[in-house]
């Protein structure tokens, strides 16, 4: 925690203190970590050393408030885990191991080749129950990745949470659909259903907008 600069003005006027907060935290739970920073050094500064070693029960209190989740935020967690639930039940899903059984020459390292698409940008994994899995949609029927894959992941840049690309390619999608029947009707297709229309996908990734239901 370091101390912002700033002009001097009346004594009276508040400091401002600039607080790193660790990478990848919630954006959602700013507001609550912040109420809770400004409580605890309103009561250093009021109580002095002596009285905040004194009041250390008080303070432990304070500081588990800190990390109290705000409604909204906990009712948006549970529905990402119902989407979680939902894709995976749903979708075939591989380990890193079972495509390395699948390769006409298994590499020794099970890991392969799986890791090493993932980090060359060919195919994506998401982790469920401290595993991590790969979608079968992403692979042919010889269990290479798509070619289209590279270029969707390209477009969808640097995700933190895989979980969203993974509900994009599951849920039907407004902006890829199919006619019906005498052209009469017209359905929106999952993206890992059209996978074989390129120019297609990449119009709706464009489209798509931030959330885990396309």
């Amino acid at each position: 925690m370091s101390r912002a600069p700033q002009t001097a003005k009346a004594s009276t006027q508040a400091f401002v203190l600039d607080v790193a907060v660790p990478e990848g935290t919630d954006p959602a739970l700013l507001p609550s970590l912040r109420r809770g920073i400004e409580q605890a050094v309103r009561l250093m500064v009021s109580s002095g050393e002596v009285a905040v070693i004194q009041q250390a029960d008080e303070l432990a209190g304070l500081l588990t408030g800190l990390i109290k989740p705000e409604v909204g935020l906990v009712e948006e967690r549970l529905h990402r885990l119902q989407t979680i639930r939902e894709i995976f039940n749903e979708d075939e899903w591989l380990t890193a191991e079972i495509l390395n059984r699948l390769q006409p020459e298994p590499p020794s390292n099970k890991s392969l080749p799986a890791s090493d698409w993932k980090r060359r940008g060919r195919i994506f994994s998401v982790t469920f129950g401290g595993k991590e899995y790969f979608p079968r949609y992403e692979f042919d029927a010889a269990y290479q990745p798509l070619p289209v894959m590279r270029d969707l992941l390209a477009a969808f840049g640097t995700v933190a949470d895989t979980w969203k690309v993974a509900a994009w390619f599951h849920y039907p999608n407004g902006w890829i659909a199919e006619t019906g029947p005498g052209g009469k009707s017209v359905k929106p297709v999952a993206p890992k259903d059209a996978l074989d229309r390129r120019d297609d996908l990449m119009r709706a990734l464009a489209k798509r907008k931030g959330s885990y239901v396309a």
